[in-house]
Order: C-alpha cells, then sequence, then structure tokens
C-alpha cells in the first residue's frame, strides 16, 4: 500500500509533483470513505427499525435546555394570566432555535423537541384565538393552528417528526369539525372515527415505506413517526369496539383481545413495523391479567401478566429476524411483497 511518505518520496525524487500527490491523497481519502460508507450501509438491516434520536449527549442537553425554557415561559407568563404570551414566545423561540440546532447543526433529539415546542405554542395560541372567535370553535382553531405550524417548521427544517404531528392535529380538526355540524355522530361513533382516521394515517405511512424498502433515506424517519401516531389510534379505536370497555372483560372478550393482538402482530412482522405491537400491550396486559386471576388471586396474577407481557416482547424481539424469515414466504403477498422491507 502506498502511504504518505511513498508520496513525499515520489516528490523529492520529481515522478511526481506536489500537485498530482496532494491530488492522489485526495482521491484515496475519498475512496476509503466511500467504502467505510458502503460497509455500514450494508451492515444495516431495515428490520432493525433505525431512526435518528441522540447523536451524542449534546443532544440531550440542549433537550433538557429546552424543556426549562418551556416551562419557563410558562410559568411566567401564567404569573401574568397572559397565555398569549406564552404562544408567541415559544413560537418565535422554537423558530429560532430551531434555525440553530436543527438547520445548521442537524442535531435530531433537540429538532423533535423543537418541532414539539412549536405546535405546543401554535396550539396555545389557536386557543386564545378561537375564544376571541367563538368558544366552540377553539378546539378547531388551535388543531388547524398546529398543522399550520408542523407544514411550515417541517418545509423549513426538515424534521420528520412534523409528520406526526401535522396528521395528529389534522385528524382532531377533523373530528372538532365533525362535532360542531353533527356532535350525536361524533358522541354515538367517537371510537370508530379514532380508528378510521388511525387506518387512514397508517396507510400513508405504508405508502412512504414502498418508496424506502431498505430504510436507507429520511422518508424511512416520516414513516416511522406516522406508525407511531396511527398504532395507538388503531388499537385504542378498535378493540372497545369489537369487545367492549376492559372493566366488563369476560373469558371470551379476553381470548377476543389476544386473538386480535395476534393479528397485530403478525401485521407488524409483516410490514416490519413494532408499533402496533407496542400499542396493543396495554389490552393484551389487561386480557392476561382476567385470565390470570380466574385461577390465581389478584396479586399474583399482576405479577404473571408482567411476566408474561416480558417474555412476549424479548421473545419477538430476539427473533424479530427469524420470524419474519419464516413467515414472509409462507404469505399470499402478491405485489405487497415488493413494498415491504425484505425478509433476510
Amino acid at each position: 500500500m502506498i502511504r504518505n511518505e511513498h508520496l513525499d518520496l515520489a516528490v523529492a525524487q520529481g515522478i511526481l509533483t506536489a500537485d498530482q500527490a496532494a491530488q492522489l491523497r485526495t482521491l484515496a481519502h475519498e475512496s476509503t470513505a466511500d467504502a467505510s460508507s458502503a460497509d455500514h450501509r450494508a451492515t444495516l438491516n431495515p428490520d432493525d427499525e433505525r431512526f435518528r434520536l441522540i447523536g451524542g449527549f449534546n443532544d440531550v442537553f440542549v433537550t433538557i435546555g429546552i424543556a426549562l425554557l418551556v416551562v419557563g415561559l410558562y410559568t411566567l407568563f401564567s404569573a401574568f394570566h397572559f397565555e398569549p404570551g406564552f404562544a408567541l414566545f415559544s413560537i418565535a423561540a422554537a423558530w429560532g432555535l430551531s434555525e440553530v440546532f436543527a438547520r445548521r447543526m442537524r442535531l435530531a433529539l433537540p429538532s423533535i423537541a423543537l418541532a414539539l415546542m412549536l405546535a405546543l405554542g401554535a396550539g396555545f395560541g389557536g386557543v386564545a384565538l378561537g375564544k376571541l372567535i367563538s368558544q366552540p370553535f377553539a378546539g378547531v382553531v388551535a388543531a388547524l393552528a398546529i398543522l399550520l405550524g408542523a407544514v411550515l417548521h417541517e418545509r423549513r427544517f426538515g424534521v420528520p417528526v412534523n409528520w406526526a404531528i401535522g396528521a395528529v392535529a389534522l385528524s382532531f380538526a377533523f373530528v372538532y369539525g365533525l362535532g360542531l355540524l353533527a356532535p350525536e355522530i361524533v358522541e354515538r361513533a367517537w371510537y370508530v372515527l379514532f380508528a378510521l382516521l388511525g387506518l387512514t394515517i397508517f396507510v400513508v405511512a405504508l405508502r412512504i415505506d414502498a418508496t424506502d424498502v431498505k430504510r436507507e433515506t429520511r422518508r424511512s424517519d416520516i414513516a416511522f413517526w406516522l406508525h407511531l401516531v396511527a398504532a395507538p389510534m388503531i388499537v385504542h379505536g378498535t378493540i372497545p369496539v369489537l369487545v367492549g370497555a376492559p372493566e366488563g372483560m369476560n373469558v371470551a372478550q379476553a381470548f377476543t383481545v389476544l386473538a386480535i393482538y395476534a393479528v397485530l402482530g403478525l401485521i407488524a412482522i409483516v410490514i416490519d413495523r413494532r408499533a402496533l405491537l407496542v400499542s396493543g400491550l396495554l389490552y393484551a396486559g389487561v386480557a392476561l391479567g382476567y385470565l390470570f386471576t380466574e385461577k390465581v388471586e389478584t396479586s399474583f396474577a399482576s405479577s404473571l401478566t408482567l411476566l408474561a407481557l416480558a417474555v412476549i416482547v424479548l421473545a419477538i424481539s430476539a427473533g424479530w429476524r427469524t420470524i419474519r424469515r419464516a413467515l414472509i414466504p409462507l404469505l399470499p403477498l402478491g405485489a405487497l411483497k415488493q413494498s415491504i422491507p425484505p425478509a433476510r
């Protein structure tokens, strides 16, 4: 291998010029960097569901500062009973800090915190503005203000979590608006609406996932956050409709909940996203707890429930890739197989 001292010797003996030696050093450095990057991409597996969160402890340090700033601004303006001031200063501070930490320094966790801070400020501002228009419109205006803030922040700083913030805000704007037009429909079909909106976000996330099945681009982060908000909406909207309230559960309903959780687990494994499994853990725990209390006393049943959930989570986590490799070839996925990460 040619080293720097060899190039220096070649220049001294007139074999190469100084410019040629510098160009060779640059070429060698770029080739090594490209090879390292290729090796790194080769070691990444879509099954790991990677997304950018923390690049170093500085991310955590900055995020703590942002949290302190939010609390400080809220307590300050609450003391003066001037909540709109909190909204204005939160939005201005979040935008200004995003110019530094999101656009220039590209810190992942602070960027997420600042996106949430701006959404919080926009929500407070929307409530204040909505009350000026009409008290019943406060919820709609607040949701639309959060949506507008998320869209503008995303276009300027490209923080993926803004897609999830915007999706949730749009969902609540729809529900609040429908509640003003037809309150009886919202009252009777709240869970159904919640589930349908979650399914809509879930489909959008799947479409985005299909454009990056290897999970190598920013689109994968966007889909991750959309799945994260869609999953609880689907689970907590669907299970109460199909089974009823957990408080009045019987044996048949408990097994139904576990069957639904198994279906959600199958979908999660196929699409290679764990959010559905996490969101369904609460209901699975309630169902297991009920079944255990039928056999043993309550205190002991609680311990058994936690242990059973731990075994389920750890077993699925450890065998995730193996399960996908064994399961996906057996399913009649058809064209859908081209839109999900390969099982490997």
